[in-house]
């Protein structure tokens, strides 16, 4: 009797059940939401003909938004099947199959010849990457002479307690890093003029951004198929139950960076 392989979860890369989640629901977050990005794309200087890769590209609302908004043609890569099914049946629903495609990439050995891409984005994603430093080498690889990369990551604005730190690792998987980390790992790896952002994070300021990267429309498309999801799918309510029952106050203690830099000519 011959048994089909089973795709990879999350767990096989030592990532949180909530990746899984967000693959079926079709929707992932990146810290910032829509103002990060925009801000990325303005450090990477998108505009139409710009050839960008999106490392991490979950469920391709951002790589979606991009290719719609700056006209660059994208390439996104994601460690998760289903992630990359989920990104790809987005580009469908928006109309940009033609100007995005999805494959299957790990940060740390990236499908792709040297000099490939004009850009690289990468959004609340290294702070997952087990070898960072490996990761940074591979983008400033890929890139042009002369390409830019953009990055958001995950940064701690005041210590945290002991109890929140505990909180976010087991929710999330996350291991923040201060600031000057990330600015610090581009620097190593190779690339110049590196700028950095740091930002404080409000309840209220991150759903507005995170909720703008989203028409009506695509919003009740996915709050469908959460509900769906909820309703037929027990890990997921078990996940939910124990995210929403921890206390919120890390948006104290949590922000994120915008960090930007190029390739040496």
């Amino acid at each position: 009797m011959s048994t089909k392989n089973t795709p990879k979860r999350a767990a096989d890369y030592g990532l949180p059940l909530y990746f899984d989640m967000q693959a079926k629901m079709g929707h992932t977050k990146h810290l910032g939401g829509l103002a990060a990005t925009q801000k990325l794309a303005e450090f990477c200087h998108l505009a139409p003909g710009t050839m960008l890769l999106n490392v991490g590209a979950g469920a391709g609302i951002s790589a979606a938004y991009m290719a719609a908004n700056y006209g660059c043609r994208v390439v996104g890569v994601d460690i998760l099947p289903g992630m990359v099914a989920s990104a790809t049946r987005w580009a469908n629903e928006q109309n940009l199959s033609e100007q995005i495609e999805f494959r299957l990439g790990d940060a740390q050995n990236l499908p792709f010849d040297d000099n490939q891409f004009d850009a690289l984005i990468c959004e609340s994603v290294n702070v997952f990457v087990p070898d960072k430093a490996k990761a940074m080498r591979e983008y400033l690889r890929v890139l042009k002479p002369g390409g830019h990369i953009g990055l958001t990551e995950a940064i701690w604005v005041n210590d945290p307690s002991p109890e929140t730190e505990a909180i976010i690792i087991e929710a999330t998987g996350q291991q923040l890093q201060a600031s000057a980390v990330w600015e610090n790992l581009l620097k190593e790896a190779g690339f110049v003029g590196v700028v950095v952002e740091n930002h404080a994070m409000t309840m209220r300021a991150e759903g507005r951004n995170q909720s703008a990267l989203l028409t009506a429309r695509n919003y009740i498309r996915i709050l469908g198929r959460f509900i769906g999801i909820m309703i037929s799918d027990r890990e997921t309510r078990s996940l939910m139950k124990y995210m929403s029952s921890n206390p919120r106050q890390y948006f104290h203690y949590m922000g994120y960076g915008l960090y930007a830099g190029r390739k040496p000519e």
